[in-house]
């Protein structure tokens, strides 16, 4: 097998694999389904994965590097993150990317709420974010006269569960949310942003 389909192939696993894991969560999924779903045989599996883990923390790693590239981009593109304009553009940076990984993210919550989970991959998703965003919100924030808290935990604490909790719940119930009450992605998606400014936005607006 040549390297571009040996790529392919680790490709097509981790692909069946993610909506397996999605579907059924980690501890449901089977080896012989995800062969069946990528259309190879286990053995090639065992190949190119030691384990089921194996390809979890796989799935994972791109997940991260995936957050990574998507905060450099919306930074350099949404320089000012305050006026309403670059806010919204911001938002829907991150409404697009959880949208499209909402498969991954379902796996990624349902494992870190686990009670035995000895890491948690939201918890190190969170720190990317905070972590990125940190200086640029501050500089931003303090040129505008907004609040920004000093005390680090105080931040962390606001910052995590207005800010970054509010977009993986969207992500774990965006579909059901959309067939239960009959709104389109963009109605969804619009009256989330009102509502995601009304709260995330009032912590940094408080004095």
């Amino acid at each position: 097998m040549n390297k571009r389909d040996a790529v392919e192939t680790k490709a097509r696993i981790l692909s069946a694999a993610e909506d397996i894991f999605s579907e059924v969560g980690f501890d449901g999924a089977r080896v012989d389904d995800i062969a069946k779903d990528a259309g190879v045989n286990k053995a090639l599996i065992y190949y190119y994965f030691k384990s089921k883990n194996e390809i979890l923390e796989t799935l994972f790693s791109s997940l991260i590097e995936d957050v990574r590239k998507m905060l450099i981009e919306s930074m350099e593109r949404t320089p000012d993150v305050c006026g309403d304009d670059g806010y919204r553009a911001l938002f829907d940076v991150y409404i697009r990317f959880v949208s499209q990984k909402r498969k991954i993210i379902r796996v990624a919550v349902a494992e870190s709420a686990k009670m035995d989970a000895t890491s948690s991959i939201v918890m190190e998703l969170g720190n990317l974010i905070i972590n990125a965003e940190i200086e640029v919100l501050r500089k931003e924030y303090e040129k505008k006269g907004l609040h920004f808290p000093k005390d680090k935990q105080e931040l962390l604490v606001m910052e995590f569960f207005t800010g970054l909790t509010p977009f993986l719940s969207y992500a774990l119930y965006k579909d059901q949310w959309e067939n239960q009450y009959g709104l389109s992605e963009k109605a969804l998606q619009d009256y989330f942003y009102q509502a995601f400014k009304k709260a995330h936005l009032a912590a940094h607006l408080s004095e």
